[in-house]
């Protein structure tokens, strides 16, 4: 079994902490929410949703970093506090997971036309890292058990690093016509 996970009452109580919460943080009001949404479709949308705070809370909070040596050191603090610091098979497994918050969205940006190459070639390119962190997490030499899954997805996510770099071409040849058309006046 793996660790407790913080109820519904913790949840809101951070994110009440952080202003980010609206709600009366009641047995009943949880209740109600968890019979909408399902239990776990429930502490999903809360857990996010302190995530999503608290990420832009070390956003604002990592531009006044006193430069790149004290902003690892908080990186780092991330990386211990997640438990994954010290351990490089955990540390491949939680920057996969990060990845995988990272190609999603970006998967949904670049489906709109207007976006350009930038979001998708980033998609391609989130995605082939989520791949290429997957194969890693099984360690640095597959078993011969793995090597055949391992094989496909690093071909796979070769070809996703293959469609990033065809959008940024897109986008230098786009770049490079303008500046043509343009001239150098």
């Amino acid at each position: 079994m793996g660790p407790e996970l913080a109820s519904a009452q913790q949840l809101a109580a951070a994110m009440t902490a952080l202003g980010v919460y609206t709600g009366t943080n009641t047995g009943a009001e949880h209740a109600q929410e968890a019979a909408r949404w399902g239990a776990n479709g429930y502490q999903l949308r809360l857990v996010n949703a302190l995530l999503g705070a608290v990420q832009v809370e070390a956003m604002l909070t990592e531009t006044l970093a006193d430069g790149a040596v004290e902003l690892a050191a908080a990186h780092r603090q991330q990386l211990d506090t997640a438990g994954v610091g010290d351990d490089p098979e955990k540390l491949v497994g939680f920057l996969q997971w990060q990845a995988l918050r990272v190609s999603g969205p970006l998967r949904l940006v670049a489906q709109d036309p207007a976006t350009g190459p930038i979001p998708l070639a980033a998609a391609h390119a989130a995605e082939g890292l989520n791949r290429l962190l997957g194969v890693s997490g099984g360690g640095q030499v597959p078993t011969v058990e793995n090597a055949e899954h391992g094989l496909a997805e690093i071909e796979a996510a070769r070809e996703c690093l293959v469609r990033a770099i065809g959008n940024v071409d897109i986008l230098l040849d786009m770049l490079t016509g303008l500046r043509d058309v343009l001239g150098d006046d």
